[in-house]
């Protein structure tokens, strides 16, 4: 069933993607040892009218301690659905986008008593976002801000991250 799902999201993805890298910052509780981290996401969309759109994001996210290279750190990989809703009606321009999803893999390493111990951890994904969308030339790019918080066992992750999105072509091109 998982391998299912997988398989049709990373479909939805391929019929109209965009990929980012972007930089992002942990906050909140006991995150000042965190250096910035750096991550990817594909995220598809799917167009509801002009205006808004429909999306599904896969992402990776990677945030190393400052700890003189022990190797210390927190991994995340969410799965996310949204709303994107351009506030001038054209599809382009300012946009808020809010997202819920689920972190299906997370893993902590931290150097406890002279050896490396991994806690592995998953949770619900809450995120908010906004940005500019614009052109340069016919290609599309996006300019973005995001907060997201990753809930378990009690407990968070939360990162605030900057991003710059392209747009991918999967197959034939249109003439326009």
């Amino acid at each position: 069933m998982l391998k299912g799902i997988l398989a049709s999201i990373l479909f939805f993805i391929a019929i109209n993607g965009k990929a980012q890298l972007g930089i992002m910052k942990m906050v909140g509780k006991n995150t000042s040892n965190y250096s910035y981290g750096i991550g990817a996401y594909v995220k598809g969309i799917f167009s509801v009218s002009q205006a808004s759109d429909l999306t599904l994001e896969l992402g990776a996210n990677i945030f190393f301690l400052n700890d003189d290279g022990t190797g210390d750190g927190t991994a995340v990989v969410p799965i996310k659905a949204g709303y994107r809703y351009s506030l001038n009606g054209t599809g382009m321009g300012l946009y808020v986008e809010p997202q819920i999803g689920y972190n299906i893999y997370g893993v902590t390493s931290a150097y406890v008593d002279g050896a490396t111990q991994n806690f592995k951890f998953h949770g619900v994904v809450f995120a908010a976002g906004t940005g500019y969308l614009f052109l340069i030339g016919n290609t599309p790019l996006d300019l973005n801000l995001h907060y997201e918080t990753i809930i378990d066992h009690g407990g968070s992750d939360n990162y605030v991250s900057l991003g710059l999105s392209f747009y991918l072509h999967f197959g034939k091109r249109d003439a326009n």
